[in-house]
């Protein structure tokens, strides 16, 4: 071999072997994503506002389960439907032997009629609980679902180069019905486990072009209860012939809320208890023989996450024999708090700040209260969620679960060029190591 040669290929490697931090200019790979993202824009963009006009409630995403089973399809990949119901999986396989990573996004919407006025506002309707809902992509899914499949486009037109195997996980019921555990338990991974799981989360605080990262736990514990107070019922002009179980559930309202800043230090076990839900009665003049309440609690560690269950029970238990009601309780341990992997983050944020063009482009966030079940996958892969901006220009922030919730598209070109390099970079790395 002659020397020039040999020098050649040493430089190659030398290359190949230098950390992600320190290869931060932008690369020939990089231009071409930018390129083909730009080119699939204006069919990703039609793709979100269709899925976006026909949002589907929890285990009921079959539409959009289908279409993203088609495109994938399309593209060449094999596919497999129907996992945990409305599960989708996608594996896009190299021509190049290498390590295997995933990236995931979920596509159930919420029982919130859209009042946002847009051209493509969702008009669907669904049961949800014995009554009619309207139906909305108010959490960011559907750019979430469509971010995926821009990044499966991407990708696919490197297969040749691609050092690895890429999986793409659609997950249905991230909302209600931890979907990501019952994809895990419907054997998602069982012949092709990823080395590390990337996803994102719509950021409903920052502009489009921007993104949040968390170390550690970034979202919380979601557990939960459902309460039911009963009564006889009686005459609304004699109540002390029965007990009411609206002031009783109205009691334990305040109560909780009590407990959390008088016997919790939120400092240091940060505590949210939410009653989202709360319902009786028929008449003003009339009694209710039981009143329903569903509260949401929020908790970080499981030491703490069983001492708010403890206390939660103790309080109502207490409350309702003072009052002589009847009750049934029924308390749940839901989603586990999101853990993304300090290492795995440290690996990929040098690919996000250079494709964004720079550190301020770049937000660390603190940990929220927020659920997020793509935590299931992170008990089981090293994971990382990363918060995508998608607030429009003309506003200084949007607000999740909200019936006026807007999202700027522009962040679906951002979120697809951003995880196509960091899957690339990933692969790329772990190849030269192995």
């Amino acid at each position: 071999m002659k020397k020039s040669a040999a020098l050649g290929i040493f430089f190659i490697i030398c290359a190949l072997s230098i950390p992600l931090d320190l290869r931060s200019k932008e690369t020939d790979r990089d231009r071409k994503i930018q390129a083909i993202t730009k080119d699939l824009i204006p069919d990703l963009i039609a793709i979100r506002r269709d899925i976006h006009a026909h949002p589907e409630l929890s285990f009921q995403e079959k539409r959009t389960s289908a279409l993203v089973s088609n495109y994938l399809e399309k593209l060449g990949f094999e596919v497999r439907a129907g996992i945990a119901k409305m599960g989708v999986l996608g594996i896009l396989r190299g021509k190049k032997t290498g390590p295997v990573v995933g990236m995931r996004a979920d596509m159930d919407a919420l029982p919130i009629t859209e009042e946002t006025g847009l051209p493509f506002a969702s008009k669907e309707k669904a049961i949800r609980d014995g009554n009619e809902v309207g139906v909305m992509h108010a959490c960011g899914h559907d750019i979430h679902t469509t971010v995926l499949l821009g990044v499966a486009a991407v990708l696919s037109r490197f297969k040749q180069e691609l050092p690895g195997t890429v999986i793409f996980v659609a997950q249905p019921a991230e909302e209600f019905g931890d979907g990501a555990n019952e994809m895990l338990k419907a054997g998602v991974f069982k012949d092709i486990k990823p080395e590390a799981m990337l996803a994102f989360h719509v950021d409903d605080t920052i502009k489009a072009g921007t993104i949040a990262y968390t170390p550690g736990f970034a979202a919380a514990n979601c557990d939960g209860f459902r309460l039911a107070i009963k009564s006889e019922g009686c005459h609304g002009a004699d109540p002390y012939l029965c007990v009411d179980p609206i002031v009783v559930g109205a009691q334990i309202i305040i109560a909780l809320q009590v407990m959390t800043s008088r016997e919790v230090n939120v400092q240091e076990d940060p505590t949210v208890i939410t009653v989202g839900s709360f319902h009786a009665g028929s008449a003003s003049n009339i009694i209710s023989k039981q009143a329903d309440m569903m509260a949401t609690i929020r908790t970080y560690g499981e030491e703490h996450r069983q001492r708010i269950k403890q206390k939660v029970e103790r309080l109502i238990a207490h409350i309702c024999e003072a009052a002589g009601a009847a009750f049934d309780l029924e308390y749940h341990f839901g989603t586990p708090a999101l853990y993304n992997n300090p290492e795995l983050l440290k690996e990929i944020l040098p690919t996000v700040d250079r494709i964004l063009g720079g550190k301020k482009f770049l937000k660390e966030s603190p940990r929220g209260m927020g659920g997020e079940d793509f935590s299931f996958f992170a008990r089981e892969i090293p994971s990382v969620i990363l918060g995508l901006g998608i607030v429009p220009e003309n506003l200084e922030r949007v607000s999740l679960h909200s019936p006026t919730f807007l999202a700027d598209e522009e962040s679906i070109a951002v979120g697809i060029k951003v995880m196509s390099s960091a899957v690339f970079d990933y692969l790329s790395l772990h190849k030269t190591k192995r």
